[in-house]
């Protein structure tokens, strides 16, 4: 399963976004020598690119409606298919390789500098920022382009983990296995994590500040499976009562206009938003779209407005849409970034909610319930409930018997087939529920895909005028194919024909 790459391929994936970084790094790597350059290099190690785009339409969070809307562009319609995404632009598997390298090459670069300046005390900040991007930055590739972390873990591919900046053409380095890639993950945050410091940003909640830091370093455990971790660092990040950290939703439905809405979402001074990032991105103008659509039938059955054992969810009366084919949540907006005014071209930018309480709250609950610590793991649900103002508070034996009777495979009641260990019974039962509230709380954010992943569950998409398609339990199609480009330098493929292996 180990392959090797040229370094050249990694950090290029598609030549047209990434030629102008290699021909300007050099110069400016030999003038990082300043604890100010350091910082100053450091805004570069956050994501640019986004998945948002392909692994929400993925998921099982969007429907076809029919001919009578149009097809959105080409690389939403591939990835509603589950079929190999071909465009190289904003919103594609090329433009997030690649981003995602640039990151983990600026975060390598300060950590050469920092090395090269002895070290000093006031830059170990810097140094656990360096180090916890570089790790988010593998770990971000890993979601994209592997499997689920489990059993297979020793076999499944990895990604190829960069710790030093590439300085020569032609160097040979291997994609290894997903639990090497873990392994070097997890060292990456475990150094880091006593050095960073709020004191060191102006505005932390643009950085892995403390409690995004923590937050990161439990949603991994959590993918990783080091439950007792995962429940450590969540605490860390959100305290073991987070009540006043969560995202209060009684006042969202009293804003007059989806602006208004988005601009609390993403309120610097929201104390549930742990870190946002401004990435390239599309999806903010387009998840609206009502021929894929997020549309009535899929909130009534199992997104916002869904049968749940907290029953209605007030939060959520008042939301936007076109018609009944596209229901959304309107936390979300592209900018667009004008490059040239008088041709009007530019990029579009999306906030995305890289950590926030809430996720992390539901990302402990789960922990919680995996860990067999059931009590704690139903305390944070309620939490949730509270917080997104449920009509019902549920205690464990109405969750349990809730999702005990969910077993349409159509809806939540979905059975759980993940590559670890899981009880049927009750903590199947439990865990049905976080993926239920999770599956809300993250509706246009993509996560949804990565629960999907994890826990194995089988998709069939109905499809207008066609035979419906499935996407199995473990279908290597839930890694999306790696850049062309990439693959021509040799990468391995994760499965050589358009036909599905389970």
């Amino acid at each position: 399963y180990k392959r090797q790459i040229s370094l050249l391929a990694v950090l290029l994936g598609s030549i047209t976004s990434c030629d102008g970084f290699l021909d300007t790094m050099p110069d400016k790597r030999a003038e990082v020598n300043s604890l100010q350059k350091v910082k100053d290099l450091l805004v570069s190690a956050y994501p640019k690119s986004s998945a948002l785009l392909m692994e929400e339409m993925m998921s099982d969070n969007r429907q076809d409606n029919g001919d009578k809307y149009s097809l959105p562009n080409n690389k939403m319609i591939q990835s509603f298919r589950w079929e190999d995404i071909t465009d190289v632009d904003q919103d594609t598997p090329g433009y997030m390789w690649d981003g995602c390298y640039m990151i983990i090459a600026a975060a390598n670069q300060a950590l050469v500098a920092i090395r090269e300046l002895g070290e000093p005390e006031e830059a170990l900040p810097y140094k656990g920022e360096a180090l916890i991007c570089r790790a988010y930055g593998h770990f971000l590739l890993t979601n994209v382009f592997c499997m689920a972390y489990g059993n297979d873990a020793d076999k499944d591919l990895g990604v190829p983990y960069m710790t030093a900046p590439g300085t020569s053409i032609g160097v040979k380095y291997e994609r290894g296995t997903l639990k090497e890639t873990y392994e070097k993950i997890d060292k990456d945050i475990e150094e880091a994590l006593p050095l960073i410091s709020d004191e060191a940003y102006t505005v932390p909640l643009y950085h892995f500040n403390k409690r995004a830091a923590y937050s990161f370093a439990a949603q991994f455990n959590l993918f990783y499976n080091q439950y007792e971790k995962a429940i450590k660092y969540a605490t860390e990040a959100i305290g073991e009562d987070p009540g006043s950290l969560l995202r209060n939703m009684n006042g969202y439905s009293q804003f007059p206009s989806s602006k208004e809405y988005t601009l609390a979402f993403i309120d610097k001074d929201e104390p549930a938003n742990l870190m946002l990032i401004g990435a390239l991105s599309r999806w903010g103008t387009q998840y609206t779209n009502q021929r894929y659509g997020h549309n009535r039938t899929l909130c009534e059955g199992e997104t916002i407005w869904s049968p749940a054992a907290w029953g209605h969810l007030m939060a959520y009366d008042k939301v936007l849409g076109y018609g009944d084919q596209s229901i959304f949540v309107p936390k979300m907006d592209a900018i667009f970034e004008t490059t040239n005014a008088v041709l009007n071209t530019g990029y579009y930018r999306q906030v995305i909610f890289a950590f926030t309480s809430d996720k992390t709250l539901l990302n402990r609950a789960e922990a919680y319930i995996l860990a067999k610590q059931y009590d704690k793991g139903v305390r944070d649900l309620q939490y949730w409930c509270k917080a997104k103002v449920a009509a019902q508070i549920p205690d464990m034996e109405s969750l349990n018997t809730f999702y005990e009777k969910t077993v349409d495979p159509k809806t939540n009641g979905k059975p759980l087939n993940p590559k670890f260990d899981i009880e049927s019974g009750l903590q199947t039962n439990l865990l049905k529920a976080v993926l239920h509230a999770r599956r809300i709380e993250t509706v246009h954010e993509g996560e949804r895909w990565l629960d999907i992943k994890r826990f194995g569950l089988k998709i069939t998409r109905e499809l207008y005028g066609e035979s419906p398609i499935v996407l199995e339990s473990h279908d290597l199609r839930k890694a999306i194919q790696i850049p062309a480009a990439v693959v021509s330098a040799g990468i391995c493929l994760l499965y050589t024909s358009p036909s599905p292996r389970d």
